[in-house]
């Protein structure tokens, strides 16, 4: 009886001795890993830009279910106001790979903040499931996505005035 007792005291603190190197022996190898690491900045930077691609499927598709249900009437605005989105993101993502379009803040940090407030009080009103709050918050959110069309055009526009003309 007393081998079993000793060989279960034993094992008990093999494990505990196992279980306690487990972690140390992951913080080492992580600190190591941390050090030794290069930034992949490129691969990080196209899985944000896909992250971002593919959220503003799931994001325009919320608004036009909100807009169908709360604001009918702004629906038709809603769909004109993508559709003339994605046409010029895609000019000037055509002229960015041409090299055409530099590097610049498209959006001011006056329309980034009106943005937050309109998306916060947005946030609020469907937390609280305020149909009038939301009903009257999306028209000035489709506004200010307009706003924000107004301004690729601007770019889009001055890509095409600084193209030679040919007669």
């Amino acid at each position: 009886m007393k081998k079993i007792h000793g060989l279960f005291i034993i094992m008990q603190l093999l494990v505990v001795f196992v279980v306690v190197q487990g972690p140390l022996s992951n913080i080492v190898s992580a600190e190591e890993a941390a050090e030794t690491k290069e930034c992949d900045c490129y691969k990080d930077h196209a899985k944000h830009k896909d992250f971002h691609k593919y959220m503003r499927v799931h994001k325009d598709f919320y608004f036009e279910l909100l807009t169908e249900k709360f604001a009918p009437e702004s629906a038709e605005q809603w769909k004109m106001i993508r559709t003339e989105r994605d046409l010029l993101m895609k000019k000037l993502s055509e002229a960015k790979k041409r090299g055409e379009l530099l590097h610049g803040e498209v959006k001011s940090e006056e329309w980034k903040e009106q943005h937050h407030f309109l998306q916060k009080q947005l946030t609020k009103a469907v937390k609280e499931r305020d149909e009038k709050k939301i009903s009257t918050i999306l028209p000035q959110i489709f506004t200010h996505y307009e706003e924000l069309n107004k301004v690729f055009q601007q770019r889009v526009n001055s890509l095409s005035s600084a193209e030679p003309q040919v007669d």
